[in-house]
């Protein structure tokens, strides 16, 4: 049996606990948790407290069952709530009219996952050096949260992005703005500094006062939002698909950490949103204009047009590497760059070399006055 599969008892008990249920003693002389719960006074959660016991798969689904038709959830939604209880989960879910058969497209499916590790580094270097803008979200307890992080099953209902966070996975220090939440374990206050940056956001364009917003934003010493925060957003929008995005948070019950009713509350980013917090980004932003660099990175899509000279020339998409990150850019190539951009697009594991003018803003970000543009075959 693949006991990895099941629901570990502890996990299983700290569920019901957090459900209102409690634990009667007498049973544990038996080696059986047995939980009563006010509530339910003629019922009892019965199950081995060894995953070695012969009936625990059967006795631990049963108990989920249970609980499912008391509470009137599916049984498989309180299945993944136990799996993850250590976890602080967050739910990104994309809808728009404009994507009834519930599918996305392939460039915007990559680039909602490049936005969720761009959210949680940006909440990360929030946490441990707030600022309006961080110049390189490099800080190594970034990259460690993303690493421990994990990427879930999608869910239905549109498109539903799930990704947990194991609340006791870093043991480092940060500061947030409020002193009574210092003792929090790390990733708890990254989780809960996004929720609190993105519900300010959203209360500052539904109450028409992003400029007061930023302003204060600017004048905090440990302010909550910043410009890779917006960038990142940004990145949960596709134009073709003129869609809207819902958040929200599921809070690790391993952590007896009093949440305020606001935090339980998801958030809603409306279609027309994305624009304005495209706005406060650019604020933001110590120093905007436009980087001339050498690049490299990969070919994602062509969609040039046949000239009279019977040569394709036009627009591509490409994905450069930019200190550890993927930024989408948009060029327009001549027929001899474009030829390069096909061979490497045609080659795998094949890169382009690029020099040119990148220019900031919402991804695909504009690249112009490009001055080299050559394939690099794969080794």
């Amino acid at each position: 049996m693949n006991y990895e599969a099941l629901v570990t008892p502890i996990d299983l008990r700290e569920l019901a606990k957090s459900l209102g249920w409690e634990l009667v003693d007498e049973g544990l002389v038996d080696r059986l948790y047995v939980l009563r719960n006010k509530s339910y006074p003629r019922r009892q959660l019965v199950f081995p407290m060894d995953m070695t016991a012969p009936d625990y798969a059967e006795s631990s689904y049963k108990q989920i069952e249970k609980l499912g038709e008391m509470l009137g959830e599916c049984p498989r939604t309180l299945m993944a709530r136990a799996l993850n209880i250590r976890d602080d989960t967050l739910r990104f879910r994309v809808f728009s009219s404009q994507s009834a058969d519930r599918s996305l497209p392939l460039g915007f499916a990559t680039t909602l996952v490049s936005g969720v590790q761009q959210l949680l580094k940006a909440s990360a270097c929030t946490v441990m050096r707030p600022r309006v803008h961080h110049p390189r979200l490099t800080f190594s307890e970034a990259q460690q949260l993303i690493e421990k992080s994990r990427f879930g099953h999608t869910e239905p209902g549109s498109f539903v992005l799930r990704v947990s966070c194991p609340v006791h996975a870093l043991d480092v220090q940060g500061e947030l703005p409020s002193d009574d939440e210092n003792s929090l374990p790390f990733v708890r206050r990254v989780t809960v500094s996004l929720k609190r940056g993105m519900e300010q956001l959203i209360r500052a364009i539904e109450t028409d006062s992003l400029d007061r917003l930023v302003e204060s934003v600017k004048a905090e010493s440990a302010p909550l939002i910043s410009s890779n925060l917006c960038e990142a957003l940004n990145q949960f929008y596709d134009e073709s698909l003129e869609n809207g995005l819902d958040v929200s948070f599921e809070w690790s019950v391993s952590e007896p950490v009093a949440i305020k009713d606001s935090l339980k509350r998801p958030l809603r980013f409306q279609q027309d949103y994305f624009g304005r917090i495209e706005e406060v980004r650019r604020e933001l932003r110590d120093s905007e204009g436009h980087t001339t660099d050498t690049f490299i990175g990969t070919v994602e899509r062509l969609s040039g047009e046949m000239g009279e000279d019977g040569k394709r020339a036009g627009e591509v998409i490409l994905n450069l590497l930019i200190q550890g990150e993927s930024i989408r850019a948009k060029a327009i190539l001549s027929s001899d760059q474009y030829y390069e951009a096909d061979r490497a697009h045609m080659t795998e594991g094949a890169y382009i070399q690029v020099r040119g003018k990148l220019q900031p803003g919402r991804q695909p970000r504009q690249m112009s006055e490009l001055s080299q543009f050559k394939l690099i075959a794969p080794g």
